[in-house]
């Protein structure tokens, strides 16, 4: 046998990462590759839409336990085992050339781990954003100091964004392996659910603004000054509703905020939605908030919907836009209701502009038969 690719995502949750570490399987699958994905963590909601070609291993590192003690000793029994069978699956792979791609942090330490003194073997870290950190808007010091002593047995180091490979190349040696692949395009399934449908349709109603956010609810994607943005446009009268898609550790606590400031006829956290870009023809506008990411694949998907976006400067995304008021100044509250304000005074023929220009810009960005002729370069 040639080659057997070893994919290891932290999770089938629905996230950025995940839905690109399924894209590359799905894209090396049908090139013919022999594909393991390896999950290392409990819950799936993406498993749908891997190809049924592909060997899917669950090893659900997780831990109930209520005393801190107990879980930490719980989840490194667990990490040691599924560190053994990650490398006993590698050892009993015929292949002539085995290679393992890491999806985000926990991903990268269990592939180093897994390789030590592997024969054949390739590691390949696959680095979506330009900072590593626990959901916050905050870089984690201890997170880039283990990566950055991890990094030295990878033999590629894959950037899935120019921003992120400029800002990790000021901290990782100049003599790694360090490059650029554009993301993969998602396709958007067109799998509309009768009953979604007509939730979404009874809350937007006839309102003239109507806005979505997909994103994980949590200090990452900033939903706290979201919540103050839409309060002040209420406070000017605006007539708009807003539905979030997504789950996360704030979501009771952003449900309180806005029962405290009444914003509850406006604001509809309508939790997770399989295949969520299938509704975004219903609205006018996504915003997305965060304080950093790589490349957002919502982002990309809203403009594939035909849909105009407010985003700060993350990644590389804010590259698909001119400049404009869309883009965010800065991450506070002000700024967010000032770039939803630009949009709102825009007239129909700009929005639809700004939709061609960034539709273009994103055909031109992110080429599918490239991205996967790039990672099958760096497999062989």
């Amino acid at each position: 046998m040639g080659t057997e690719i070893f994919l290891i995502s932290t999770s089938l949750f629905t996230g950025g990462a995940e839905r690109q570490a399924i894209w590359l399987a799905n894209a090396l699958s049908k090139s013919g590759y022999k594909v393991n994905l390896l999950i290392l963590k409990k819950g799936d909601e993406l498993s749908h839409l891997v190809n049924k070609d592909i060997n899917i291993l669950r090893f659900q590192i997780y831990s109930s336990a209520s005393k801190i003690f107990f879980k930490y000793l719980r989840l490194a029994r667990l990490a040691l085992k599924t560190i053994l069978r990650i490398r006993k699956i590698i050892n009993n792979s015929n292949a002539q050339n085995k290679v393992i791609i890491s999806f985000m942090f926990h991903s990268y330490v269990f592939g180093y781990l897994s390789n030590i003194l592997q024969k054949n073997t390739k590691l390949i870290y696959s680095v979506r954003s330009d900072r590593l950190g626990k959901r916050s808007s905050k870089k984690s010091l201890l997170r880039h100091t283990i990566f950055k002593f991890i990094s030295y047995k990878a033999d590629h180091l894959v950037f899935n964004s120019r921003n992120g490979l400029n800002q990790f190349k000021k901290e990782l040696n100049k003599n790694l392996n360090l490059l650029f692949i554009q993301n993969g395009l998602l396709s958007i399934e067109k799998k509309e659910d009768d009953i979604i449908s007509q939730k979404i349709l009874d809350f937007l109603e006839d309102s003239k603004y109507k806005y979505a956010v997909s994103a994980r609810i949590d200090p990452l994607n900033n939903f706290e000054n979201l919540i103050r943005a839409f309060e002040k446009l209420k406070n000017d009268n605006v007539d708009f509703r807003c539905v979030i898609f997504g789950r996360g550790v704030e979501k009771e606590t952003i449900h309180a905020k806005i029962d405290e400031l009444n914003l509850g006829s406006s604001i509809y956290l309508i939790g997770n939605v399989n295949n969520a870009a299938s509704y975004y023809h219903f609205f006018d506008l996504l915003i997305h908030p965060a304080f950093h990411a790589g490349f957002s694949n919502s982002v990309a998907e809203a403009i594939q919907s035909e849909i105009n976006v407010v985003i700060g400067r993350i990644g590389d995304t804010a590259d698909l836009f001119d400049e404009s008021g869309l883009i965010l100044k800065n991450f506070d509250h002000n700024a967010i209701y000032e770039s939803i304000k630009y949009f709102n005074r825009m007239t129909l023929q700009e929005k639809q502009n700004n939709v061609l220009l960034s539709k273009t810009n994103l055909i031109n960005l992110l080429d599918n038969n490239e991205a996967i002729k790039k990672w099958k370069l760096l497999i062989e």
